[in-house]
């Protein structure tokens, strides 16, 4: 999918995804994340994530490559009175000079030749001792007929294998196939198949 899809979504006055946080995110990021971390969100989307993020006291950096989700992050920030650093990149070319105590991402979904290079990206820009907080579909979210969202084919969700093959086994928190009920705008409504993750980089 191009920026021009997301841009067109995004353009609407609505919040696709609603306002509020991902209900996994909000449940573990006090577990893992100190106050007052640097933490980055990809594929940030129109902000509600990153905003809620701001609100705990977290300084906060969304990327998005969509201009019109970053625009409603900075007003939904304005909204709440908080900051939020906005980057409008391409998290797949995408080459910061500095890196961050956690790494965030709920549902950002690439094809399978991406991935790798999200992966790396991950590695990269996360310090030593650093969190990954991340949600996605998983592949039986279109194999058993969910209807709650994501990308049509399912060789661009993640499976668990997967995960486990790009990221040190030492470092896994947790690491759990779910079945959540999702209640994200009209974007994300219903049950469905998901598969989330919490890792540490050990070193």
């Amino acid at each position: 999918m191009h920026p021009e899809f997301w841009n067109q979504r995004f353009g609407e006055a609505a919040f696709f995804y609603g306002t509020a946080p991902n209900a996994f995110l909000a449940e573990v990021v006090p577990l893992y994340l100190k106050p007052e971390c640097d933490v980055i969100e990809l594929g940030a989307g129109e902000g509600r994530n990153a905003v809620w993020l701001a609100c705990q006291g977290f300084r906060v950096t969304a990327v998005d490559y969509a201009e019109a989700g970053l625009e409603k992050t900075r007003q939904l920030a304005r909204q709440a009175g908080v900051q939020v650093e906005t980057i409008a990149a391409d998290v797949t070319r995408w080459h910061p000079q500095r890196t961050w105590d956690a790494v965030v991402m709920t549902f950002l979904h690439l094809p399978p030749d991406q991935r790798p290079t999200l992966y790396a990206l991950i590695e990269r820009i996360l310090r030593p001792k650093g969190y990954l907080i991340a949600e996605w579909f998983r592949p039986e979210q279109r194999t058993e007929g969910y209807l709650s969202g994501g990308p049509p084919d399912p060789a661009w969700m993640v499976t668990a294998e997967e995960l486990r093959r790009y990221f040190a086994p030492a470092g896994i928190c947790l690491l759990e196939n779910a079945t959540p009920e999702l209640n994200e705008g009209i974007g994300h409504r219903g049950p469905a198949a998901t598969i989330r993750l919490v890792w540490q980089r050990v070193a």
